[in-house]
């Protein structure tokens, strides 16, 4: 039986990229699957295509939003009782703008998707997860390089997921004793629907920027799928239970070649 058998995962921006290949491994895992997205004509496509994998709920939510998010655990423990598995995946992009660039709008919008909603996110899964008779959650935060590294994206990206770093830390200080553990991944390179938007949406000086950056180093794309795996690992082997409060390089060695 699979450690993830009658356990229930949620997946923010699970309708597509990245979301989308972590919720169909928990699928195929036995795991009830929520997956969340503000896109709701993916949303349909994705529950669509993954309903027939296994035990699937789809819904739609702005996660930037308190009464949203509260809504959402509703309707996930009126379907499946719980949560076990909190998976902070959904983000966007900054346009590769530093602070002397950076446009107030966008800062509040990068910070509210990338950082104020895993926050309102995590907040109620632990508390759910504490109401459990013996807690065994798991929290995990989809952050990049951008979360150490200061050259890697724009002024609003860069702290928002330094930012969610510091969250990671403070979560599983807090909770790693009470049965719940959260850890991050610190992505690299991914062929993502968040980097076509991201490429769609930039200006020429950003772009510069992009292009000065790859031409310095050369940056493997991660397989989604492989990622996903990942994500199961940490989520549900045994042998992870020790693993807290840590960021975990997910990048082909990236992190240690130019960090």
């Amino acid at each position: 039986m699979s450690e993830l058998s009658g356990k229930t995962c949620l997946v923010t921006g699970g309708a597509g990229g990245l979301g989308k290949a972590i919720a169909t491994r928990f699928l195929v895992a036995g795991a009830n699957v929520v997956i969340c997205d503000i896109n709701d004509d993916r949303l349909k496509e994705t529950s669509a295509e993954l309903s027939s994998r296994g035990s699937l709920k789809a819904i739609k939510v702005d996660i930037t939003s308190a009464a949203e998010v509260q809504g959402l655990f509703d309707e996930i423990v009126a379907a499946f009782g719980k949560v076990d598995v909190l998976v902070n995946n959904a983000g966007i992009m900054d346009r590769f703008d530093p602070v002397g660039d950076l446009d107030e709008g966008l800062w509040n919008k990068v910070m509210a998707v990338n950082l104020t909603a895993p926050y309102l996110l995590s907040k109620l899964a632990v508390q759910d997860m504490l109401k459990q008779e013996s807690p065994d959650g798991c929290i995990l935060n989809i952050v990049s390089f951008a979360g150490k590294a200061g050259w890697s994206a724009g002024a609003a990206y860069t702290a928002s997921k330094h930012g969610l770093v510091g969250l990671t830390k403070n979560t599983a200080a807090f909770y790693g004793s009470k049965g719940i553990r959260c850890n991050a991944l610190m992505m690299g390179g991914m062929q993502t629907n968040i980097q076509d938007a991201f490429m769609s949406g930039i200006n020429q000086d950003g772009m510069a920027r992009v292009q000065k950056l790859f031409a310095t180093a050369e940056v493997p794309m991660c397989d989604l799928d492989q990622v996903a795996e990942v994500c199961l690992t940490v989520a549900s082997s045994q042998g992870m239970k020790l693993i807290n409060g840590t960021c975990i390089p997910v990048d082909h060695g990236l992190s240690g070649t130019l960090g």
